[in-house]
């Protein structure tokens, strides 16, 4: 059980930003817009409006933390990293816990058929 809730928390940033735009990196500093990472959300899970309005203040607040830590100069490039990161799990797990049966299952379904060309390392046979 445990490996299957980490392919969901995988697979939700995933979903959320594939069409997004750039990730934020230390060249490009600009983190995905949460109205983009919404809208690919509720078009790839058919998010309710109910579920729409509970996630995007959520994105929000991931986005406005990601810029803080982006903009703090006494972090270095690691520490930063590790930090986006922590906020990013953070708001996954607030996100996931308002998905449906059935928006997990598609999540799931998305981890076992990788796009072509995918380097994920479940996939490839020993």
């Amino acid at each position: 059980m445990k490996i299957a809730l980490v392919a969901v928390a995988v697979s939700i940033p995933c979903l959320a930003l594939a069409d997004t735009g750039p990730i934020s990196t230390a060249s490009n500093p600009l983190p995905p817009q949460p109205t983009e990472e919404l809208k690919v959300m509720t078009e790839r899970l058919n998010l309710s409006r109910s579920q729409q309005e509970d996630i995007a203040p959520i994105l929000v607040a991931e986005s406005i933390k990601r810029k803080s830590i982006q903009d703090d100069t006494t972090l270095n490039s690691q520490q930063k990293h590790d930090e986006i990161g922590m906020v990013h799990r953070s708001a996954l797990q607030q996100i996931k816990a308002l998905f449906t049966p059935e928006q997990i299952a598609l999540i799931e379904q998305g981890q076992t058929h990788p796009a072509p060309g995918s380097t994920n390392p479940s996939t490839t046979s020993n």
